[in-house]
């Protein structure tokens, strides 16, 4: 199975079950569902058919997570283009030009706040023909930048058929270039087919059900593997919902966010990784502790029952 195929048998099934939950302009969470993000890939990905994007073109994405990320990342897909995701971590812009050109990147789709990082390094970019801009305010845009909206215009506009398009696509097509963090020596591309997504989402599957009542607060990076395959593509196989973190204006700001959007969203449940459930570990242990010893060994108490009825919790 490819991803526009998981994509599609989801839209069938959940068609007006809530997608993503993000946050508008006036900072409420509104819903975004199925059917409203299956039309927006597809005109997203017949505006880039108009932009001159062909059948295994590579994309860099290079955004914080929010709905259009998703889109796009869909939107390459259903054209048979490969998305390149890159960590809105990379500082270091020698490695950040490094990626996009050993990938052999034409085009890069990047959000306004890291806009900056790519207007630095173009000149060094050898297969860059154009940049499309997320954008969040009335930011000018260089010659050779077009905003996502306007992709999306394009797309409104076209007539390309895309059934046609990501129906020819084999489980076996690459969908992703994915960059390992490149501690010890250059960052090795890994390239990774449309299989071995879906692949992973059964198998992830057999482990543990997710109904399509279940939420999630992405709180990893949406480039990294493990959110990336559990995150969006385990909860949209099973008609499920995820919610995008209010932003701040600092990463600081926004990891001060995820416990007021917690309390907003109410997730099901949450993806992390060791170092980030010990942080968490770490601030709700000492959040008790200072209520008291009563509270505290309320809490203890409660925390064994848990563990006692939950298990190893999938099973």
């Amino acid at each position: 199975m490819t991803i526009p195929q998981l994509f599609e048998n989801s839209v069938e099934k959940f068609p007006n079950n809530t997608l993503v939950l993000e946050k508008d302009k006036s900072r409420k969470y509104q819903p975004l569902t199925y059917l409203q993000i299956q039309n927006s890939v597809y005109n997203f990905a017949k505006g880039l058919k108009e932009n001159g994007v062909e059948f295994g073109d590579r994309l860099a994405l290079l955004s914080e997570g929010r709905s259009e990320w998703l889109i796009s990342e869909l939107g390459m897909l259903y054209i048979g283009a490969i998305d390149v995701p890159l960590s809105v971590k990379i500082n270091e812009l020698k490695d950040l030009s490094f990626r996009i050109n050993h990938s052999e990147c034409k085009y890069i789709v990047v959000s306004e706040r890291q806009i900056k990082k790519v207007r630095e390094i173009k000149s060094e970019l050898k297969n860059l023909e154009k940049v499309i801009v997320i954008l969040d305010s009335d930011l000018k845009l260089e010659a050779d930048e077009i905003s996502y909206d306007k992709i999306i215009e394009l797309g409104k506009k076209s007539s390309i058929e895309i059934d046609t398009i990501w129906k020819s696509i084999k489980n076996d097509d690459i969908a992703n270039i994915s960059y390992t963090s490149g501690t010890t020596a250059d960052p090795k591309g890994i390239m990774l087919t449309h299989r071995n997504y879906t692949a992973n989402v059964e198998q992830a599957g057999s482990l543990m059900d997710v109904p399509q009542t279940y939420s999630s607060l992405l709180i990893l990076p949406w480039d990294h593997s493990f959110g990336h395959t559990v995150g969006l593509y385990t909860l949209i196989k099973n008609g499920a919902s995820l919610s995008v973190i209010e932003l701040g204006k600092t990463p600081m700001e926004t990891l001060r966010n995820i416990p007021k959007n917690i309390k907003e969203t109410q997730p099901t449940f949450i993806l992390s990784v060791p170092a980030l459930a010990k942080n968490f570990k770490k601030n709700i242990e000492k959040s008790i502790k200072e209520k008291g010893p009563k509270i505290e060994s309320l809490f203890n108490k409660a925390l064994k029952l848990a563990y006692e009825y939950n298990g190893n919790g999938w099973d």
